[in-house]
């Protein structure tokens, strides 16, 4: 159903002419025997990846337009930065892939996307049947991106540490209780042996505080984190590792330089909670190689009918305004939307999906896992775990900043360079002040 979908939004853009109001093609306008092409400028970690530049071809062998990939050298937080300097600099770029609503919403504030509801109609392609509940509208009805992928969050673990320590595998739904009383019993500090690792960023910092969806923002519209919820989520996660021992102290991560793939690099943590992206990392012994096996598990909750949710970050991607193809921009976000996940093994964000479709996504992570898990272990872990999902990233007003200031001032506690309560002032203040000079 889905592939003939596909088929037929590509052969209405293809035969009816432009759905911009900017015309026919810079190639049709030319006479027509030039090359179609789409650029893009995607993520510096994808732009080298195998499964995006077997994407692409799939994608110009299907409908004869090649991708013109700009790559952005530096890290991906670096890239956002120079591609939003690029945007505001005019830059004529055609699609931008964005991954999580903080930085679309960053863009979308600063409108550098085309609106896509009249163009995606006139392809022919219903938005509500197909993507449903994953787009994101404006309060005008109007939306301008188109979802490629949602990452949802589940908790690893070493099955090696489990099953040397005669410690069962973790089994949801649990508590955070439970998982401290897990990571207790895998623990061994004294002869380096941690039975988790919570890296010093958001959500874990303030994890149980999101879970809970305590809002971030009052509704005058100032920081909210003087709510008692976030400093007991601050302070529960520098214990972890600075009183409790269950986990590094955070001094030791930040001199290990424990950056977002340090997980899959070591052996002596045993539980570790991410995106499911992260089993590409684990699925990849070449680049990742490991003596173990690895198990997956819906994440722990607080307990409460309100904490019991687990975390989703979803991929998007946008039309410049300025485009310079946008007639081939709207076939190729449109193509993304329905495949971009059969490549990279993600799990689509499609409507009313398929249990063929989950078990075509499961399967082939469960094949490359080398027995480590199975298409069961992941839908238990992913979909069928009784929780409810909630978005990972801060959004809202100034949110990039909102997320850094956080992070800044948990370093500075967890580091024993002030107090909680000064952290918790000293976030609020920043914030209010980032938000006056709005």
């Amino acid at each position: 159903m889905r592939r003939k979908l596909l088929v037929c939004a590509l052969g209405i853009l293809l035969v009816g002419g432009s759905l911009f109001a900017s015309g026919k093609s810079e190639q049709q306008a030319k006479g027509g025997a030039q090359e179609r092409v789409v650029t893009t400028i995607p993520l510096s970690s994808y732009a080298n990846e195998a499964w995006y530049q077997a994407m692409n071809e799939a994608f110009t062998a299907e409908t004869g337009i090649r991708v013109d990939v700009q790559v952005t050298p530096g890290t991906n937080d670096e890239q956002v930065v120079k591609v939003n300097l690029d945007l505001l600099a005019g830059s004529k770029v055609d699609v931008i892939p964005t991954l999580g609503p903080r930085d679309l919403n960053t863009r979308l504030d600063a409108g550098f996307f085309a609106p896509l509801k009249n163009a995606v109609a006139a392809a022919g392609v219903d938005v509500g049947t197909t993507w449903g509940k994953y787009i994101m509208y404006d309060g005008s009805g109007e939306f301008y991106s188109l979802p490629t992928k949602q990452e949802i969050y589940c908790l690893y673990y070493n099955k090696k540490m489990f099953d040397a320590a005669g410690v069962s595998y973790p089994q949801a739904p649990w508590t955070w209780d439970d998982f401290e009383n897990t990571a207790r019993l895998l623990t061994d500090a004294g002869n380096d042996r941690y039975g988790a690792l919570m890296r010093l960023e958001t959500p874990h910092i303030i994890i149980k505080a999101l879970q809970e969806q305590i809002p971030l923002y009052k509704a005058d519209g100032t920081s909210n984190f003087d709510d008692p919820a976030f400093a007991e989520s601050l302070r529960w996660f520098k214990e972890l590792g600075s009183v409790k021992k269950y986990q590094m102290d955070t001094k030791q991560l930040l001199a290990e330089k424990a950056s977002w793939n340090y997980w899959a690099t070591v052996d002596n943590m045993a539980m570790f909670i991410q995106g499911n992206w992260f089993t590409r990392l684990l699925n990849s012994p070449a680049d990742y190689p490991r003596d173990w096996d690895y198990g997956v598990v819906a994440i722990p909750t607080t307990g409460t009918e309100d904490g019991a949710n687990n975390f989703v970050s979803m991929a998007y991607a946008s039309i410049n305004r300025n485009a310079a193809h946008p007639q081939e921009a709207l076939e190729y976000i449109l193509w993304l939307g329905l495949n971009q996940w059969r490549f990279e093994k993600g799990i689509p964000a499609l409507e009313n999906l398929s249990d063929e479709d989950l078990a075509e996504v499961f399967k082939s992570t469960a094949d490359a896992s080398g027995g480590s898990i199975t298409v069961e272990d992941l839908n238990k872990a992913l979909i069928d775990n009784g929780l409810n999902v909630i978005n990972v990233d801060i959004v809202g007003p100034e949110a990039a900043q909102y997320n850094q200031i956080i992070k800044e001032e948990a370093e500075r506690y967890c580091t024993d360079q002030q107090t909680l309560a000064v952290t918790v002032e000293r976030v609020k203040q920043r914030m209010d002040e980032a938000l006056r000079n709005t």
